[in-house]
């Protein structure tokens, strides 16, 4: 029977009621009894993705029965996009690990208990730090949800290793911000009069609320430009979709400003009064004309210019997007892109003005008071980030993940702890990856049975789901602006369906048998409490809202002291000109760069990629239900030009091989004439090659498997868009 997503809701709950109905009941009435079983909602935030979105979730019989957005959350104002619904039923898929797991051989595991685990790591984790000190200890997760309770373990060791997945995501742009205004500022997409996204697929990596504030600004009229090399989600709702050869961004950018400059349309108030070596970044720039980039980019010199003017005619209700993926670790230029998009925002004058750019509305939390770690002396961080001589421009609370590897092939790292990442899947090379498996201890601590999982680790400590546990409570800051402050919370909606444990309960395990017990005396309940009370609230109010809001707190306004800028940078003003960039090496203004690598013959392009509205990356491919969208929409299929395709002899749906340095892969592809000529494009999600997660297992190909490992000399990014794959017509 093939079932839609309601006839499967409804199964469920009929599972569910399973214990309260007996045995002689017939199909039927157990259904009547599951329907008639009281509707339980309980508030969250979403994982299907790293925004976070609230959500209701209803239950009954402890089962799922449906969710929804939450009314309040800035980021879901009442919607969710397909992840979000789609992840949810994930907490019944059979890929989960159900209990703790322990190496035994090549790909083999077998169940132990939790007892055993802590034991068995902490005595290792013991003797390690004991005769490698604790620097050889490295924590690895994908975002900083876990950051807090891995801090004081790594405090306990003496580890500074805290490294982040940031370098394969928005790396450049978090290097670049604070450095050149402060801190990170957001489009007013709402009171917008011209949008300009470059490079950001806004309606692929969905944020409902968000593309509902697009959607609004453009019924009110405001113009929506999308500057990409793919006709993408987002270029479908634009008013002009612009091509771009792929990696010139930084051109383009370079030649709206001189168009801002040199027809006098740039705020020359904004900039004489807020603004740090403007004159060192345009003696540098003046050259960089639209018919100068015309030639690098393939946008006419006429379509820049009208461009910038649009923009300077709407200022400083315009913008030049600052979301993340347009911004991040593509390119060997990706920091200069993120330079010029300061840049170009601050000519336009748009700096904390309505219908520009504005900061997030922030709350100030509490924190628990609990008993901290003695201080021991950690040495420098193994990837070099932040150390002087090594990678001294690297955020240091970022770090360098493609690294480790190497770091443990010479011996420099000997214990890993991998939390909710998977590195074989998401970061360059997985062959390469790989040799994480050679140090002495390798944590993984997973939802499901990913690569890393099943190749790496020594113990699998498989993680509740996300609707299994309770968090820390978060300010709902990132991405789009919002007038007042929020804080929300992810708590447990149902009861752990396998034998699964909090991150918190994990580390407090293995604490008794490494002596740290007493820093991890405390329940995630007491730190809701603790974090809430400046706030005026208690914690049982914001579990029972799930997302409050403080309208009596405003956004504030342009940062002033006695009339002067007062920005958090060195000059107090917007930094055309990083120093620490001059002082290492680096050109303090940005300057054009060329990508790394360039196609030269009939059958090379450049490899890039993208998100789809359904998927988030590699977390969601082992969904079935996410995954039927895929086959609806031919989701896996790689993207080649038209007329490319012709001179290859390549049709639509037909097979082809694409190659790059040891990898070689076949794909079918979709021909359009929706992609620029330069480049073919495939999304991030696909390629799982764990066998253990049957859904994703096979399914498409993955652009890590042709990427090298790289590290961008100034943020340390993976420069994941510097390939260059072979094409050529194969077989399936």
């Amino acid at each position: 029977m093939k079932l839609n997503r309601r006839t499967f809701l409804k199964a469920t709950a009929v599972a569910g009621a399973a214990s309260a109905v007996p045995i002689q009941f017939s199909l039927q009435k157990y259904s009547e009894a599951a329907q008639d079983a009281p509707l339980e909602k309980t508030s969250t935030l979403c994982n299907g993705c790293s925004n976070m979105c609230g959500m209701y979730i209803y239950k009954k019989n402890n089962r799922i029965w449906k969710a929804e957005g939450h009314p309040i959350h800035l980021k879901s104002k009442g919607k969710l996009c397909a992840r979000g619904h789609g992840m949810v039923i994930d907490v019944y898929n059979p890929d989960r690990v159900t209990q703790p797991m322990k190496r035994v051989g090549e790909m083999e595991f077998e169940p132990i208990s939790w007892e055993q685990a802590y034991a068995e790591i902490g005595e290792k984790l013991n003797s390690i730090v004991e005769e490698h000190s604790g620097n050889s200890v490295v924590w690895m997760e994908h975002g900083i949800r876990g950051k807090h309770y891995a801090d004081i373990l790594l405090d306990y060791i003496g580890s500074p290793n805290y490294i982040t997945h940031y370098a394969t995501c928005f790396t450049s742009k978090t290097n670049v911000w604070p450095k050149m205004v402060g801190t990170n500022l957001y489009g007013d997409h709402e009171n917008a009069d011209y949008m300009l996204f470059v490079g950001r697929n806004f309606a692929g990596g969905i944020i409902p609320n968000g593309m509902n504030q697009v959607m609004k600004a453009k019924e009110r009229g405001a113009k929506l430009v999308v500057v990409d090399p793919r006709h993408s989600e987002m270029a479908m709702v634009a008013d002009d979709w612009v091509p771009i050869k792929p990696g010139t961004d930084l051109a383009f950018f370079l030649a709206i400003a001189n168009v801002l400059v040199t027809e006098g349309l740039y705020h020359r108030d904004f900039v004489s009064r807020f603004v740090n070596n403007f004159d060192e970044f345009w003696q540098a720039n003046m050259e960089c004309t639209p018919e100068w980039a015309e030639e690098i980019t393939d946008v006419p010199a006429s379509k820049i210019r009208e461009i910038a003017r649009d923009m300077a005619a709407s200022a400083p209700k315009s913008f030049l997007e600052t979301g993340y993926h347009g911004l991040n670790a593509h390119y060997q230029n990706s920091v200069q892109q993120a330079q010029m998009n300061v840049i170009i925002n601050a000519l336009l004058g748009n700096m904390y003005k309505t219908g520009g750019l504005l900061p997030s509305a922030e709350l100030e939390l509490g924190e628990l008071e609990r008993k901290q770690p003695p201080e021991i002396e950690k040495g420098d961080r193994l990837d070099g980030a932040g150390v002087d001589g090594m990678h001294p421009t690297v955020e240091a609370s970022r770090g360098i993940p493609q690294l480790v590897p190497k770091l443990v092939a010479e011996g420099k790292v000997k214990a890993l702890f991998i939390y909710h990442y998977n590195p074989l899947r998401t970061g360059p090379d997985p062959e390469y990856q790989k040799q994480m498996k050679d140090a002495d201890l390798v944590v993984s601590i997973p939802v499901d049975w990913n690569e890393t999982s099943l190749y790496t680790a020594d113990y699998i400590l498989p993680e509740s789901y996300f609707l299994e546990r309770t968090e820390r409570p978060i300010t709902t800051s990132g991405h789009i602006s919002h007038q007042h402050p929020q804080v929300a919370i992810r708590q447990q909606v149902l009861d752990p369906v396998h034998n699964t444990k909090s991150l918190l309960q994990i580390l407090q395990g293995i604490s008794h048998h490494i002596g740290a017990e007493e820093y991890f005396d405390f329940t995630v309940e007491e730190e809701v409490d603790a974090m809430v009370a400046p706030l005026g609230i208690t914690g049982s109010q914001l579990r029972e809202a799930g997302c409050l809001e403080f309208t009596d707190k405003k956004l504030p306004s342009f940062p002033m002291i006695m009339g002067n800028s007062a920005l958090r940078t060195p000059s107090g003003k917007v930094e055309f000109s990083v120093g620490i960039y001059k002082a290492n090496g680096f050109s303090g203004v940005p300057r054009w760069i060329p990508p790394k690598v360039t196609p030269k013959g009939e059958d090379q392009f450049r490899l890039i990629h993208g998100k789809q509205p359904w998927h988030s990356h590699h977390i969601t491919s082992n969904n079935p239900y996410l995954m039927e969208i895929s086959k609806d929409y031919r989701g896996t299929h790689m993207w080649l030009n038209t007329s490319r395709a012709k001179k290859l002899g390549i049709n639509d749906g037909d097979t082809v091989v694409v190659e790059a340095g040891k990898a070689k892969k076949s794909v079918p592809v979709k021909v359009t004439e929706l992609l620029h000529p330069d480049c073919v494009w495939i999304p991030s999600a696909y390629g799982g090659f764990s066998k253990k997660a049957k859904t994703a297992y096979g399914v498409g190909i993955n652009y890590n498997e042709f990427l090298p490992a790289m590290v961008e000399p100034i943020a340390g990014s993976v420069m994941g868009q510097e390939i260059i794959v072979s094409i050529r017509k194969g077989e399936a």
